[in-house]
């Protein structure tokens, strides 16, 4: 464990992977779980959690021929529409099976388990001095913080480590990789599917959109296959072992997963040294790279054995047993959920990569995972789900006098949902605006003619929306530690700054040795303040990165409709808001969404 625990020297900021670089995207693996074995605390393989599936895909269901598009005829008093846009060609995600290809690849990665523990000995005896002297060990200096500021949150990684260690480790040991490097995720999201940067990482192995689409994650408005547990860490395999090709050392590697390969590349030709405790000496990697083998190291360390470094009462999650139902594109899965007698929050939890109400319509069908007793109980109701639950998008044209609220009702639908899918952002309408509605199979008998929009028109004009939102309402889950350096940049003042990692003027410019109105220098550093950790870090161990957005009810509205839209449980939006149950909402009532990393 030592020798392990030396491979890298730790960082444990949480930095968005860099674009990727490499071979070919990794095969895509059907979703179909097997329950992995339960993880003790006690036990060898370190527990560490995701969300997706089981390690070795079952057999998947056999496909479903897709639905043809619903014609919804006009009643004789109103026009028919002079104008039908068929459902566009779907896009099927090439599944490749690893079968053929599996014994090239073992053959290809041998030996990289071997020097993983070669270089953390030869790197943690270089790295005892230098950049380190004073400290037993780096891995030691990391163990310590775990242990003590950053021991709540590192319990809850630990704990949410139960669902997806043994399923991650699984997959890198297929592509011939060290199963410890696992703890990158933890390092990098906290095991959390739904995990977000600034940098715009997202999911578990947290991967920029550039490099998630190079090793073959599909990402759009209706699904992030990044936050898929299973699929990113195919992802993200293949990309270590392409980084390990690279640089034939563990230490660069994985130093190179966190900075890009192309900052370690210069740092190798810069130095002219391809060692990792030889780089780290100068100031050309930011002490965030510097850190985070280290880091990885000691989460390793006491993961593997956490009973001896105090963590004796994790309560370790449980890892998912799933099974996967073949469903046609644009099932709504509330529909779902109703059908098979489950929350659909359950469903969005089984589902951590689909986005909106439904699965993503533009595919022609879709591999839902489910537990074990509601895929069983799926494909008996199979029919029924493809006719009550299947979503028809519908435009409409915008009527004198027609409310946000009145279209709902009328289409069977929820007004979020409608707010949502055109990106409104009042709940007034524009006369003549063209409005996108879906209707489900319950609904298509009663609807008023509309025409019929192939869902691939929706995708763009929703991913600029989703974007403005998104970059409205989410901060980095993972911001500097106190005394770390912050660089400067071009534009940058002081109350920037201290609004953007949550400090006071006063104490940012007292822990630089400046006055509130000092004017800044691009490029140069500067250190938070200590009383950031107390202030903004005490409930987040414990708790977890939080955050929220806020919602005026419109009329009619529903704490459930509200919860289905935004991905959020009823009891935990009622809690958040004070409200029982069951509650009439009022209209015009602000109430906070809080939404999770």
């Amino acid at each position: 464990m030592r020798i392990l625990a030396a491979v890298l020297l730790l960082g444990i900021s949480v930095a968005a992977p860099f674009t990727g670089w490499g071979s070919d995207p990794p095969p895509a693996v059907a979703v179909n779980t097997a329950s992995a074995p339960a993880v003790p605390p006690s036990a060898t393989v370190a527990p560490s959690e995701q969300e997706a599936g089981s390690p070795v895909p079952a057999a998947v269901p056999s496909r479903l021929p897709s639905d043809p598009p619903v014609s919804i005829s006009a009643p004789p008093s109103e026009k028919a529409p002079d104008r039908v846009l068929s459902p566009g060609e779907v896009d099927l995600q090439v599944t490749k099976n690893l079968g053929d290809d599996a014994e090239a690849e073992k053959e290809e990665a041998e030996g990289m388990g071997e020097d993983f523990f070669a270089n953390a000995s030869r790197e943690v005896e270089k790295g005892k001095g230098g950049v380190f002297a004073g400290i037993t060990s780096p891995i030691d200096k990391f163990i310590r913080y775990f242990q003590t500021r950053g021991r709540g949150r590192f319990e809850l990684y630990l704990s949410r480590s139960g669902k997806y260690v043994g399923m991650m480790q699984e997959i890198l040991s297929r592509y011939g990789l060290p199963e410890d490097l696992v703890y990158v995720a933890l390092i990098e999201s906290g095991f959390s599917t739904k995990a977000y940067s600034v940098a715009k990482a997202a999911g578990p192995w947290q991967f920029i959109s550039a490099t998630g689409r190079r090793y073959g994650l599909r990402i759009d408005w209706w699904a992030d296959e990044r936050r898929d547990a299973e699929k990113s860490t195919h992802a993200a395999a293949s990309y270590l072992r392409d980084l390990y090709g690279m640089f034939e050392s563990w230490p660069l590697a994985t130093a190179a997963y966190n900075a890009g390969e192309g900052k370690i590349q210069r740092a190798v030709t810069r130095y002219k040294s391809d060692e990792f405790s030889e780089l780290i000496r100068h100031r050309y990697l930011k002490q965030e790279t510097k850190d985070y083998v280290p880091k990885m190291l000691a989460a390793l360390t006491i993961a593997k054995d956490p009973d001896k470094y105090g963590f004796d009462n994790v309560a370790y999650e449980a890892p998912l047993d799933l099974r996967t139902v073949t469903v046609p594109g644009g099932t709504d899965l509330a529909a779902v959920a109703r059908l098979l007698e489950v929350p659909v929050e359950s469903i969005r939890d089984w589902n951590p990569e689909l986005r909106r109400f439904c699965t993503p319509p533009n595919r022609e069908r879709y591999d839902l995972r489910l537990s074990v007793d509601a895929a069983r109980l799926a494909e008996e109701r199979m029919e029924e789900i493809r006719t009550e639950a299947k979503i028809t998008f519908l435009e409409h044209k915008v009527r004198k006098g027609e409310t946000l609220r009145a279209l709902a009702d009328r289409y069977k639908t929820a007004a979020p949902v409608l707010k949502e899918l055109n990106g409104l952002k009042r709940d007034s309408l524009r006369r003549t605006a063209r409005l996108v509605i879906p209707v489900t199979g319950l609904a298509e008998a009663e609807a008023v003619p509309g025409t019929e929009v192939s869902p691939d028109r929706l995708s763009m004009a929703h991913m600029r929306v989703e974007e403005r939102t998104r970059k409205s309402r989410i901060r980095s889950m993972h911001r500097p530690e106190p005394g770390a350096p912050v660089m400067v940049r071009k534009g940058d003042t002081l109350a920037r700054l201290a609004k953007r990692h949550g400090v006071r003027v006063k104490e940012l410019a007292s822990a630089n040795g400046l006055k509130p109105g000092s004017k800044l220098k691009a490029g140069a550093r500067l250190v938070l303040p200590a009383a950031f950790t107390a202030k903004k870090r005490g409930v987040a161990q414990s708790a977890g990165p939080k955050r929220a957005m806020r919602y005026k009810v419109h009329r009619g509205d529903t704490l459930d409709q509200i919860a289905r839209v935004y991905g959020v449980t009823v009891d935990r939006l009622a809690e958040r808001n004070r409200l029982k149950k069951g509650e009439p909402l009022r209209q015009g009532v602000v109430l906070v969404i809080p939404l999770e990393s």
